[in-house]
């Protein structure tokens, strides 16, 4: 047996409380102990014309707590060598932390007092603030985020939570109030969903006791709105062109709608995607379109998907002068998946890397927490990895090739391009 397929054995699940579960890896080989938890109340749960109060209030919650100051916080931790840290994501905003077993006690209040009592000082807030606001202006200088920021817009129906960037914009970012975080936190933070997983070297009555204390009981209802005309929405091909005159890299983003994590189609567009953008150095499109042609700085694909949707997304970065060529081969690139089956060894060796990515992550302390807290936030169970295996061994060529008929149709495919003023007739 190997470590993935043990793991219903090697972790202990408890139901704290209604709304609170704890993943449990021990192990005495070090003294050390990671922790990775998350609460339901990432971006998706923030109110539309408050875009980047998640972010805003996950950034605080380092910022000290009702008892300890920004710096003190700082100081306790550099002082036992620990690192506590917070971010915002799409479903949650998660926190993660790492300590010698020695001092459990000192990072557990500290994580306490940021998750339950944080300070939001006016000061920190106009800061943090500040910050985010720079963050955004960067990120809308950057050819590859601003793509990925416009093409969501594509790719995700109106009023969908993933349809906007978790940083926001920088006129809502003004917007935001002490008494938005203030609430935010009190309304979505104190009473949404935890999981928590920890790995190491700890006492279980220990950690358990500590859950039930800082978190009680919370509501496991919680769900975000906005998606529920996702069924009936058609994604359409669509081609924009967002000038930066200023640049002299143009980045080309070819995407469309996934799936949610536990759709039935995930393992083989997972496998798909793994071929067109992974495999070797970039996969396909990286052998194609870099290797071969030599047209691209880089060229891959990556596939997202969380608990409510996902997206596909083929990305290159190129000479202003070879968007048209390059486009051209993604494309076919594209089509040569849809109408030829890819061959027996190539779905072979997805297949061995996803099962060999996912025993690098176990060999760590961390990498065991996140996974177990990963495999918790899906529902996917401590058995996902053998049933994984299982599913592996009935997914043949043509299922793959079906998929890529599926999601990667011409008529789904929106492209962005990002960069320099095109000629007229590349930026058709």
């Amino acid at each position: 047996m190997t470590l993935d397929l043990d793991l219903p054995k090697l972790i202990e699940e408890v139901q704290v409380s209604p709304g609170v579960r704890c993943l449990l890896y021990k192990s005495n080989d070090n003294p050390t102990l990671a922790i990775f938890g998350s609460i339901r109340a990432g971006t998706a749960f923030e109110p539309k014309e408050k875009q980047g109060l998640a972010e805003l209030t996950a950034r605080l919650l380092i910022r000290g707590t009702n008892k300890l100051g920004a710096a003190k916080l700082a100081d306790e931790l550099e002082s036992v060598g620990a690192a506590i840290a917070f971010r915002n994501n799409q479903d949650t905003i998660s926190f993660q932390a790492r300590t010698v077993s020695t001092w459990t006690e000192k990072i557990l209040e500290i994580l306490t007092g940021c998750l339950t009592s944080p300070a939001i000082r006016p000061g920190d807030i106009e800061k943090e603030k500040e910050e985010l606001i720079t963050d955004i202006r960067l990120r809308d200088d950057d050819t590859t985020r601003r793509g990925m920021k416009e093409l969501q817009k594509l790719v995700y129906p109106p009023d969908h939570p993933y349809r906007h960037d978790r940083l926001g914009t920088a006129e809502t970012a003004k917007r935001i109030e002490r008494s938005d975080v203030k609430t935010y936190v009190e309304d979505k933070l104190s009473h949404a969903p935890v999981i928590l997983a920890f790995a190491g070297m700890f006492e279980k009555s220990r950690v358990v006791k500590w859950a039930e204390k800082t978190f009680g009981q919370r509501d496991d209802s919680v769900r975000a709105g906005g998606h529920a005309k996702e069924a009936s929405f058609q994604p359409k091909s669509e081609t924009r062109e967002i000038v930066m005159a200023h640049k002299m890299q143009s980045d080309i983003l070819i995407g469309a709608a996934g799936v949610p994590r536990t759709h039935s189609d995930y393992e083989k567009l997972n496998l798909l995607n793994t071929i067109l953008g992974e495999l070797g150095f970039m996969g396909r499109l990286g052998a194609r379109v870099r290797d071969k042609e030599g047209l691209a700085y880089s060229a891959t694909s990556f596939l997202n998907a969380a608990t409510m949707g996902g997206s596909w997304t083929a990305l290159a970065g190129v000479n202003p002068k070879n968007v048209e060529r390059a486009s051209e081969l993604i494309e076919e690139e594209l089509k040569r998946i849809r109408v030829e089956p890819v061959s027996s060894e190539e779905l072979a060796s997805a297949k061995q890397n996803q099962i060999g990515s996912a025993l690098m992550e176990l060999e760590s302390t961390e990498g065991m927490a996140r996974t177990a807290h990963s495999l918790a936030h899906f529902n996917l169970g401590m058995d996902y990895f053998s049933q994984r295996r299982q599913a592996y061994s009935k997914i043949e060529p043509v299922d793959l090739q079906a998929v890529a008929e599926k999601y990667l149709d011409p008529s789904r495919l929106s492209r962005i391009v990002v960069g320099p003023k095109l000629k007229p007739s590349v930026a058709k």
